[in-house]
């Protein structure tokens, strides 16, 4: 059963990339010698973010309540895995580089504005951090790594935050993990 699971989410992602056209994007980028950062999930619901993920378990069995189980299920973190594994490892169908390979591809993130507010001490967002960030090394070890947080610094560092909400996420320690490369920092200046 898990094989077949594997198998299909792979057909998944295989037709996401084709219909999104990441090969083209990614030729186009070489040839006009841009280099690109590319997202591997998103916190959001667009394309189906984490939400879809803990979907997927749910409809294998496993009995989850919440969108931040993303975070701590071993199915739905594998789940991920494979489809950190599926696209790294993909070869371009018009430059014939794997992904993993490929210089135009500056960096990768692990997600677009991780949050785990159902763990407002940080641990799980940095015990996850660490994980995804080792499986990520082991397969692709010639591009930077960054997070894609969003700044927030967690509830054991002062900062400057109108709004005073917490995340589940430490700027910091977060981006102190082994593998992380660099960071970044989401700034929307009408909030």
């Amino acid at each position: 059963m898990a094989n077949r699971t594997s198998v299909v989410l792979e057909e998944i992602i295989k037709d996401i990339l084709i219909k999104l056209g990441l090969d083209f994007v990614i030729s186009k980028a070489k040839k006009y010698g841009i280099h690109l950062i590319l997202g591997l999930v998103n916190n959001w619901d667009a394309l189906g973010g984490k939400k879809q993920y803990v979907a997927w378990a749910v409809q294998k069995g496993q009995n989850l309540t919440s969108d931040y189980d993303f975070f701590n299920n071993p199915k739905v973190k594998n789940f991920y895995k494979n489809h950190v594994k599926v696209v790294l490892t993909r070869v371009n169908k018009i430059t014939k580089v794997a992904y993993k390979d490929d210089p135009t591809i500056l960096s990768w993130e692990l997600m677009n504005e991780p949050r785990c507010t159902s763990d407002l001490s940080g641990k799980t967002m940095q015990y996850w951090i660490t994980e995804m960030t080792r499986h990520f090394k082991s397969i692709d070890k010639n591009h930077l790594l960054e997070i894609g947080l969003e700044e927030f610094y967690g509830n054991n560092r002062k900062q400057y935050y109108p709004k005073s909400l917490e995340f589940g996420t430490d700027f910091v320690s977060n981006n102190q993990i082994k593998g992380i490369d660099f960071t970044s920092i989401h700034m929307y200046p009408d909030q």
